[in-house]
């Protein structure tokens, strides 16, 4: 070795530029999409709140069925579900991780939610409600397995 400049690797500068515009590409849809998801949480708020409208009786001049009070709960629940799945993608956007934990949050939220719109709308089978009830107890024994040995501290 006399000092000469090593020799070019051009698959390996190919390569890097390759995975510079692979991040490029996924950043800039990672910001894109985060105005579409303030825009479902934002319709999915505002279906809430005419949801909560129609469930008064002056404006109707009717009491309330029990069906637009259903219709609310799920509506209700459908925010809450965006809200927890748009901040799994917030955390992915910030630390380009996604935490099994903030999955299965996700995960045991919709469960539940299929659960409480099954047993207030009292159409549910005793099989498909004791399965949703073992599936929420194994997610959540999932859940608290994995944040097993972590610090305590501020979610967000």
């Amino acid at each position: 070795m006399t000092g000469d400049p090593e020799p070019t690797r051009p698959h390996a500068d190919i390569r890097a530029v390759v995975f510079r515009l692979y991040d490029r590409v996924v950043e800039l849809i990672t910001l894109g999409v985060i105005p579409l998801m303030l825009i479902a949480l934002g319709f999915a708020f505002i279906t809430a709140v005419i949801s909560t409208l129609g469930m008064f009786p002056i404006l109707h001049g009717q009491a309330p069925d029990e069906s637009a009070l259903r219709v609310l709960v799920e509506h209700v629940l459908d925010v809450v579900i965006l809200i927890e799945l748009f901040n799994t993608f917030m955390e992915y956007a910030r630390t380009r991780h996604i935490r099994l934990t903030n999955l299965l949050d996700v995960t045991i939220v919709f469960a539940l939610r299929e659960t409480l719109i099954q047993l207030y709308a009292q159409v549910f089978s005793a099989p498909d409600l004791l399965t949703l009830c073992v599936l929420v107890i194994g997610l959540v024994v999932a859940r608290s397995l994995t944040s097993l040995g972590r610090e305590p501290g501020p979610k967000r």
